[in-house]
């Protein structure tokens, strides 16, 4: 899997600087990226601790490093784009994101779209139901009701 995330992060974004994790799923992908990659990696809280230095980024950036988020599964986009925005604050550029799924739901896709950054996925929703119609673990019928289904949220 983190072996697909490097090959995401060589492939669209050679000039990336360092991985920053979306708390907590996305650290340990971000770490076992980084190490792939040589790069250094960091992770964002969802807050800032209440303790401490009262950070929300971990790890050391320096203002304008050319960053991609980690992240496990893009839903709506919340979270992730919780962190981008977190990063920009800080002065990163945040080149875009990887992940190892996405439903591929036009809230998250539309959010992404105003935010200006773009989501490389592992795999997605439609791929899933693809390969669960052909091996037979859903009816053929049911593929385009689930897409449906998702398209509806």
């Amino acid at each position: 899997m983190e072996n697909g995330l490097a090959s995401l992060v060589h492939e669209y974004w050679p000039e990336c600087e360092m991985l920053m994790g979306t708390s907590t799923a996305g650290i340990a992908h971000a770490a076992i990226t980084a190490t792939i990659l040589n790069l250094p990696m960091g992770y964002v809280r969802s807050e800032a601790k209440s303790h401490g230095r009262n950070n929300r980024i971990e790890g050391r950036m320096e203002k304008g490093a050319k960053v991609v988020v980690v992240e496990d599964l893009i839903s709506t986009g919340g979270s992730a784009l919780d962190v981008v925005e977190a990063l920009r604050e800080e002065g990163a550029d945040v080149l875009g994101i990887v992940s190892i799924f996405t439903y591929g739901m036009k809230k998250g896709l539309d959010r992404m779209a105003a935010a200006g950054v773009v989501n490389h996925s592992l795999s997605n929703l439609d791929t899933l139901v693809e390969v669960a119609a052909e091996e037979g673990y859903i009816a053929p019928e049911w593929k385009e009701k689930i897409i449906e289904f998702r398209n509806s949220l």
